[in-house]
């Protein structure tokens, strides 16, 4: 909302004769690409976030791997969620790039700049919301059965009501997690880039 008001002030003046000197497309055109470059940083810092935090995940789960590899259960249940989150990089890794990537058509235009963004956040965050669905419950599951299989004695089945217990209250922390990170990373700046892009035809 950010982005409109600022624009909608710029244009205001630059429409209405009476506040004075007429502003030229330009100085819209500033402020547009100023809150481009905000939004591109802030998209390439939760991608560098999500990124480190998968690196964690694939170094944990291969400390596992090596100092309990005489466990089934435990290996198992890390390889199943590295296996899972391998898709999730790759796609993660596609996006940034193709988004970052420069576009000769981006430098003359603006709005082909923003509609870059905007369809490829847009597409990732369709993955991702499907991704979620699939990955809390899991990773809710494999986490469980780890940390009771390492600290619990006897495991999940000697406490079969307590992992269950504690799988669902991991699903709702998963799950309010998700739903915070997507409100902030996606949904925002999505409506923010068709807030942009709403400005750039006011212009045009």
């Amino acid at each position: 909302m950010e982005t409109f008001d600022e624009v909608k002030n710029l244009w205001q003046q630059h429409t209405d004769k009476a506040t004075g000197p007429a502003l030229i497309n330009k100085d819209i055109e500033d402020v547009i690409k100023s809150r481009i470059k905000k939004e591109r940083n802030a998209i390439a810092g939760y991608f560098w976030l999500s990124f480190s935090f998968q690196i964690l995940i694939y170094s944990f789960s291969s400390y596992l791997l090596i100092k309990y590899w005489g466990n089934t259960q435990i290996v198992l249940l890390t390889a199943a969620g590295v296996l899972f989150y391998i898709p999730l990089t790759i796609i993660l890794m596609q996006k940034f790039k193709t988004m970052f990537k420069p576009v000769a058509a981006n430098d003359r235009d603006i709005r082909s700049n923003v509609s870059h963004q905007h369809k490829y956040l847009s597409q990732f965050f369709t993955f991702k919301k499907r991704f979620d669905v699939a990955s809390i419950p899991l990773n809710s599951v494999i986490l469980t059965g780890v940390l009771f299989e390492l600290y619990v004695p006897g495991g999940v089945q000697a406490h079969s009501l307590a992992a269950t217990l504690a799988g669902l209250a991991l699903i709702l922390m998963y799950a309010v997690a998700a739903w915070l990170e997507n409100k902030k990373h996606f949904i925002a700046p999505l409506k923010r880039f068709s807030f942009i892009l709403a400005d750039i035809d006011k212009i045009g």
